[in-house]
């Protein structure tokens, strides 16, 4: 019998292993466990714990995060001239990638570059991150596979090298469709990678040659399959319940993006809810239902939106801890998360995944792409421009707005659009691989 451990570093990783369905599929032939770097009483994650009934180890050691490699440095660059090279693109969450063309591109992104640099730099990679006390760990335990969330924090790249080192199987399940564009390199040995869709497939295999192409699979992600099916759906009437306002109501979900990251969006706000007031008969005024952002760290924010006319703000579910890393939405704000998607008319925000799972959900996306002047916004073209944004825009059913003008043209058609087209148009408007659990032991 297999041991499979799933690590939790993170948090996040309930939702691709537990809310998928994924750690259900496999211990009905196979043993399951969760792995813990430490101790931890974090309440909604011991709610995941014990609805899933999940055993779990704690790691016996302090792991400490290791430091990157300096070669790791030499590496991105390399890898980041190359997609320039070949016009694939490179993402960053706190500012715009300069994607023109350079001398020095055109130098570090040539295919000689690219392959004496991982001729010269891998095997320190290797020596630098497979530790001993891990090797230790997995072959205590009796583990012959491990799953992870993504690969590329030096923690994942030390529990990725000591796994393959102590003979276990190591599989990958990605995070966002962002992960390929912010760093494509996978450097330690794998037996399959899940790509979201056959496209970040195929750039998956043309970026990763060390290792055969068959590795990377077309799998689909776990997560998304909880906006697919029905499971918590025959509870929706709690949502009611719980937010009696929403009745008879259209509604447009609007996921905060985090201040760090764009610290003007309360200004767009006060646009949008201009926009309601002008472009709507007060009978037919949508009410726009906010969700906090995960990291937030004020609530300055959510006070304000609290004074706008056509604005409602829903429960926050998420814990955090900043000093590890650590963040996990409640069952609970999963399932509000899920319903709220499947009752709104229309999705709202700056782009982001949630545009993802709006679309899966069977609701319509429309995007912000203007400042807080209504014009085009040179701040947010890191995210309008953003590579793995080329995707999403082949939809119909998404779009971005560029200027308040736009907004107010747009607003009264799209709020419509559900209304009159197919929940599978919707969904299938996207190239979407559903992920499916019961092949994943095979």
């Amino acid at each position: 019998m297999r041991v499979f451990g799933f690590l939790c570093n993170h948090g996040v990783e309930v939702r691709h292993f537990l809310l998928s369905g994924l750690v259900d599929s496999i211990r009905c032939q196979n043993t399951v466990k969760m792995i813990l770097r430490a101790e931890t009483d974090y309440p909604a994650f011991n709610e995941y714990l014990d609805f899933f009934k999940m055993p779990f180890s704690v790691m016996p050691f302090e792991t400490k995060i290791s430091y990157r490699h300096k070669n790791e440095h030499y590496l991105s660059k390399i890898r980041k001239a190359r997609k320039k090279r070949l016009g694939i693109g490179n993402y960053h969450n706190f500012r715009n990638e300069n994607e023109a063309l350079t001398a020095q591109d055109h130098f570090l992104g040539n295919s000689v570059s690219f392959q004496l640099g991982h001729l010269l730099w891998a095997g320190a990679l290797k020596k630098h991150y497979t530790h001993q006390a891990f090797i230790d760990f997995y072959q205590t335990e009796g583990f012959t596979d491990l799953v992870l969330l993504d690969y590329n924090s030096p923690f994942q790249l030390m529990v990725g090298f000591s796994a393959h080192a102590a003979g276990v199987k190591v599989h990958i399940v990605m995070n966002t469709l962002k992960t390929y564009y912010t760093n494509d390199y996978v450097p330690f040995e794998f037996q399959r990678l899940y790509a979201w869709d056959q496209e970040q497939t195929q750039l998956f295999r043309q970026s990763n040659p060390q290792h055969p192409a068959h590795h990377f699979i077309n799998g689909g992600n776990p997560y998304y399959t909880f906006f697919t099916n029905n499971q918590f759906q025959d509870r929706l009437p709690e949502l009611y319940q719980r937010y009696p306002q929403l009745l008879g109501r259209k509604l447009i979900v609007y996921s905060l993006i985090y201040e760090k990251m764009y610290a003007h969006e309360f200004a767009l706000l006060q646009q949008l809810n201009q926009v309601i007031n002008d472009a709507f008969l007060p009978e037919d005024r949508p009410l726009v239902v906010v969700r906090r952002n995960p990291f937030e760290e004020s609530t300055a924010l959510i006070r304000q939106i609290e004074g706008l006319s056509h604005f409602f703000v829903s429960g926050h579910y998420w814990e955090r801890d900043v000093t590890k890393e650590w963040s996990i939405q409640s069952i609970e704000g999963e399932k509000e998360w899920k319903w709220l998607l499947s009752q709104a008319s229309l999705c709202m925000n700056i782009p982001s995944m949630a545009g993802y799972e709006s679309l899966l959900s069977g609701t319509p996306v429309l995007n912000i792409g203007f400042g807080p002047d209504g014009e085009p916004s040179a701040d947010l073209k890191q995210f309008t421009d953003a590579p793995f944004m080329k995707s999403f825009n082949r939809s119909k059913f998404i779009r971005v707005c560029y200027s308040v003008a736009e907004l107010n043209q747009l607003l009264p058609e799209w709020i419509d659009l559900k209304a009159k087209s197919s929940l599978n148009d919707i969904r299938h408007s996207i190239d979407f691989t559903l992920f499916e659990p019961q092949t994943f032991a095979q």
